[in-house]
C-alpha cells in the first residue's frame, strides 16, 4: 500500500514540474522583451560617437543630404577641435561612384573641336626617333655560305697601240654627287707609250666560286618509283551525318572511276564453293547450279576457275583451275548437271572446302577469289564459327578475297557476312530462289576487273587537331575494280577539308590517288549511312573476341546493331 502512494506521489511531482516548466519557457518566449537591458555602447566600454550622432540625426534628413548631393560632409556639433578625424566624415568626403552603367544617352563628347580650338590643354607632343642603324643582311649569315673576296687584283683592260684612253666623264645616277672625289675616279692625262701588246685569248675571266652545299640525297621520281597518279580518273562522293553516341560527324565517301579510265586487269583465280548439304533443297540447288553456270562465262580469258561442291565430303570438278575458255565451260556445264543433293547425314563443312583455296604462292599480277554459295546451316555449332573466323583467316592471311552468296532467311547470315569482311569481301543475299543467278551475275560484273589491290586509305585533315578514322583497316580493305565504287566509311572530329590517299598494287606499278575533299558540298546521310557504321565498328568487335574470347565484346557489338535489326555474328 505504502509503495503504491510513493509512485503516485512521484508521477504527481513529475507532472507537475514539467508543467511548470514548460510554462514558465512558453512565457519567457513571449515576454522576452521585458529582460532587455537597453544599454549603449559607452556603457559597455566602447567609444563610437558616431552612434551618437545618427541618433541625434534625424532619419529624413540623412536621406536626403545622402541622395540629393554628390557628396557628403557631416561635421559632429562640437565646439571642441578634434584631433582624430571623425569616422563618419571621412567615409562621407568620399565621392559616391556612378553605376558602371548609364541609362541615358548623352550627345558625343566632341574631343576634336576641343582640342582644335585650345591647344594648351591638350599639347601635341611630337617625337623624334633615334637613329637606326640600317639592316646589314650578311652580318648574321655563317661565314662559310658567304662568297671569299679575291685578294687578286683585277686584270687590266686590253689596250691597242693605236687608241689613246681618254678621260671618262663619270655617269650622274641619283645616289651619286655630282662631283665625285678624285679618289673615286681614275683618269689617264697622257696616253701610254709602247704599251706591250696582250692576246685577247689569253686573258680569261674567272668563273665565281659557288656556295658550296652540302650533299643532298637525290629523290627518285614517280617514273623512277614505278607509281602511277590517277586522280584525275576518279572522282568522289561525300555524305556525312553528326554522330549520335558522342561529338563529332560520321561520312561515306565513295571513289568512282571515270569511264575513260584504262588500267591494265589483273589476272583472277576464281573458285566457286557450292554447298549441296540436304537443308539446301532442290529447287535451290538447282538455282544455284544454273547461277554458277553462267557467272563462269562473265571471266575473261585470261582467267581461271574451278568449282569445288561439298557437304561431308568434297569433289572439284577440274583437278586444278582451269583457263576460261570455251571448252571447259562446256565441261562444266556437264559436271555441274550431275550434282545432287547429299543425305540426311552429311552436313556441310564450309572450312575444309575453302582450305583447299588457299594458294602457296601469290604472284605480284594475280588475285584469288573464292565465292561461297551456302545456307550456313552447319555455322550453328560454336567450333565451326570460329574455324571459320578465326582459324582459316589467319591461314588464308589476305591471300584470297571471300565473298558469299545466300537468302534472306537463312539463320546464320551475320557470321557468313563476318568472314567475308575478315578476307576483303563481302555477302550477297537474295529474297528468291530465282534471284540468285542475277545477283551472281551482278556480283561478277563487279568483280571481273580487278586493277588494283593491297589497298590502303589514309585522311589527312587541314586542321592539326581534328582526327579522321577509316574504315575498313588496310588489312581487311577489298581490292579495286574497274567497274565497282569504291566505297569509304569514316568518322571526323570537325567538319574541316581534308586529303585522301588512296595507294594500291597495280599490275607491276604502284597506283596512287590523291583527292581534296570538303565537306561543302557534301549531301546529307540517313539511316543507312547509321547502319553501315554501326556494322563496321562491330567487325572490330568480332575481331577482338576472336583474339581473346571476351564475351564483353560481343555486348558491345549486340547493342551497336539492335538498333537496326542487324545480328550478331556469334549466338
Amino acid at each position: 500500500m505504502n509503495e503504491t502512494k510513493r509512485r503516485k506521489l512521484l508521477t504527481g511531482c513529475i507532472t507537475i514540474s514539467f508543467i511548470l516548466h514548460a510554462g514558465f519557457a512558453a512565457f519567457i518566449q513571449s515576454h522576452s522583451l521585458w529582460f532587455y537591458s537597453r544599454t549603449t555602447p559607452q556603457s559597455a566600454g566602447v567609444s563610437a560617437p558616431w552612434l551618437d550622432l545618427l541618433g541625434k540625426t534625424p532619419r529624413d534628413q540623412i536621406l536626403d543630404e545622402v541622395f540629393e548631393t554628390p557628396t557628403l560632409a557631416i561635421q559632429p556639433k562640437s565646439a571642441e577641435p578634434q584631433t582624430q578625424p571623425d569616422s563618419l566624415s571621412f567615409c562621407a568626403s568620399i565621392p559616391l561612384l556612378e553605376p558602371p552603367y548609364s541609362t541615358h544617352s548623352f550627345p558625343p563628347f566632341p574631343i576634336d573641336a576641343l582640342l582644335a580650338s585650345n591647344n594648351d590643354l591638350f599639347p601635341i607632343r611630337s617625337f623624334i626617333l633615334p637613329p637606326v642603324q640600317p639592316l646589314d643582311l650578311f652580318a648574321d649569315l655563317p661565314k662559310d655560305l658567304l662568297i671569299p673576296k679575291s685578294d687578286k687584283q683585277p686584270l687590266p683592260p686590253t689596250i691597242h697601240p693605236d687608241r689613246e684612253i681618254a678621260r671618262e666623264t663619270p655617269i650622274h645616277t641619283p645616289n651619286m654627287p655630282l662631283n665625285p672625289p678624285p679618289s673615286q675616279s681614275v683618269a689617264f692625262s697622257e696616253p701610254l707609250s709602247n704599251p706591250a701588246p696582250i692576246d685577247p685569248d689569253a686573258v680569261t675571266a674567272k668563273a665565281i666560286p659557288t656556295i658550296p652545299l652540302p650533299s643532298l640525297p637525290k629523290l627518285p621520281t614517280l617514273d623512277e618509283l614505278g607509281t602511277v597518279s590517277m586522280s584525275e580518273y576518279f572522282d568522289s562522293e561525300l555524305v556525312f551525318l553528326p554522330r549520335e553516341d558522342g561529338p563529332g560527324y560520321i561520312f561515306a565517301l565513295t571513289v568512282i572511276p571515270r569511264p575513260d579510265l584504262h588500267l591494265p586487269k589483273i589476272r583472277q583465280h576464281v573458285t566457286f564453293l557450292i554447298d549441296r548439304s540436304n537443308s539446301i533443297q532442290r529447287e535451290r540447288l538447282a538455282a544455284t547450279k544454273s547461277a554458277v553456270q553462267k557467272a563462269v562465262e562473265e571471266l575473261y580469258p585470261d582467267d581461271t576457275f574451278n568449282v569445288i561442291v561439298f557437304d561431308s565430303k568434297l569433289e572439284k570438278l577440274f583437278p586444278s583451275s582451269v583457263p576460261a575458255d570455251a571448252d571447259h565451260f562446256e565441261q562444266a556445264e556437264m559436271s555441274l548437271k550431275k550434282i545432287t543433293l547429299g543425305s540426311f547425314f552429311s552436313p556441310a563443312d564450309p572450312y575444309k572446302a575453302l582450305f583447299l583455296t588457299i594458294p602457296m604462292i601469290v604472284q605480284d599480277d594475280e588475285l584469288y577469289t573464292a565465292i561461297l554459295i551456302t545456307d550456313g546451316e552447319s555455322l550453328a555449332k560454336k567450333n565451326i564459327q570460329r574455324s571459320l573466323l578465326q582459324d582459316w583467316t589467319y591461314q588464308n592471311g589476305g591471300r584470297v578475297s571471300l565473298y558469299s552468296l545466300g537468302m534472306g532467311a537463312d539463320q546464320h547470315l551475320a557470321t557468313i557476312d563476318a568472314a567475308c569482311a575478315f578476307n576483303k569481301g563481302r555477302l550477297i543475299s537474295s529474297t528468291t530462289h530465282r534471284g540468285l543467278k542475277r545477283k551472281l551475275l551482278k556480283l561478277m560484273k563487279n568483280i571481273r576487273a580487278p586493277v588494283a589491290k593491297n589497298i590502303t586509305c589514309k585522311a589527312i585533315s587541314r586542321s592539326p587537331k581534328t582526327t579522321i578514322e577509316l574504315f575498313p583497316k588496310s588489312h581487311t580493305a577489298p581490292h579495286l575494280f574497274l567497274d565497282h565504287p569504291y566505297v569509304i566509311v569514316g568518322s571526323t572530329d570537325s567538319l574541316d577539308d581534308f586529303i585522301l590517299f588512296v595507294q594500291g598494287r597495280l599490275k607491276g606499278q604502284w597506283l596512287n590517288i590523291k583527292k581534296p575533299i570538303s565537306f561543302l558540298n557534301a549531301k546529307r546521310g540517313g539511316n543507312t549511312l547509321r547502319a553501315e557504321w554501326a556494322l563496321q565498328r562491330a567487325y572490330q568487335k568480332y575481331a577482338e573476341y576472336v583474339r581473346d574470347d571476351n564475351p564483353a565484346h560481343l555486348t558491345e557489338a549486340r547493342a551497336l546493331l539492335e538498333p537496326f535489326d542487324l545480328q550478331t555474328a556469334f549466338e
